[in-house]
């Protein structure tokens, strides 16, 4: 009898602590994205993309709920190929890309969430005097 007593006394315990608000997380989610400068400086209107400067793609998000940061995983492509960004709370992250001649077309996956970026090089010219 008294194990029995014993058993139920932790079945108790467990279940009071399971329950607190601890347990309870910010949900993170995504809300833009878009090509930066490496340094997270945004690109300006009209800037003319550089062959020779670093860029970035630059995801920004939010967080709703109470309780601790739990890490979400973002995903999105860049051109056609898949990318994941891991976030801890929420803000501002990007990643160093390398852009492509032609239109850059950044995508969060599952939303309506799109940056586009045309960068034309000028690897194919010939000087005539």
């Amino acid at each position: 009898m008294q194990s029995k007593s014993f058993s139920f006394l932790i079945t108790i315990i467990i279940l009071f602590s399971s329950c607190s608000k601890e347990d309870e997380f910010k949900t993170i989610s995504p809300t833009n994205i878009t090509f930066v400068h490496e340094d997270g400086s945004a690109i300006l209107l009209n800037e003319c993309i550089k062959p020779n400067i670093n860029y970035a793609v630059l995801i920004t998000t939010k967080s709703e709920g109470t309780g601790i940061f739990k890490t979400t995983k973002v995903e999105y492509t860049l051109n056609g190929v898949p990318y994941i960004m891991s976030f801890s709370s929420d803000g501002k992250q990007s990643n160093k890309i390398k852009l492509v001649d032609g239109i850059n077309q950044a995508e969060i996956v599952g939303s309506y969430y799109k940056a586009y970026l045309y960068f034309g090089s000028h690897d194919n010219f010939e000087l005539v005097e």
